[in-house]
């Protein structure tokens, strides 16, 4: 059993394609993941129960990332939880808001993988991953 086993992570995403193929990389390494299509859905998960890491796209349908972010950190439940940005260059160029800036990492959607979300997640998590090379592909802007 990997140690990944049983740690919860929200995944949202608007795009069905990217979601569907994190989704299913991330239960490969072992991890139970949920996810959410919009931020009213992802604010309705978050209600429902409390994550080990939220992974967060930035542009989402009904209600923004940002907003999300807000809700997380304004939670007190939820306050502690990690929460890594994964949204486009274009996007994170932008923002400065300081309610981004409490995102442990924020991941480049265009040039991340799978591998790197994975990497990110343990180091969020405090712990290496289980002998995985990190991807050098990546432009993670550490927060």
């Amino acid at each position: 059993m990997s140690d990944n086993q049983f740690k919860p992570i929200l995944f949202v995403e608007d795009d069905l394609v990217v979601m569907t193929a994190y989704r299913n990389k991330l239960q490969q390494a072992g991890f139970h993941v949920e996810t959410a299509g919009d931020g009213v859905e992802a604010l309705k998960q978050l209600t429902l129960f409390t994550p080990d890491v939220v992974i967060l796209d930035l542009m989402l349908p009904k209600v923004n990332g940002v907003d999300v972010m807000r809700f997380i950190r304004k939670t007190p439940r939820l306050q502690k939880v990690p929460v890594i940005v994964l949204s486009t260059n274009s996007i994170l160029d932008g923002k400065s808001d300081a309610i981004l800036e409490s995102a442990q990492k924020r991941l480049i959607k265009d040039t991340c993988t799978p591998a790197s979300v994975i990497a990110a997640i343990h180091e969020v998590l405090h712990h290496p991953p289980a002998a995985q090379p990190l991807d050098n592909s990546i432009s993670p802007v550490n927060i």
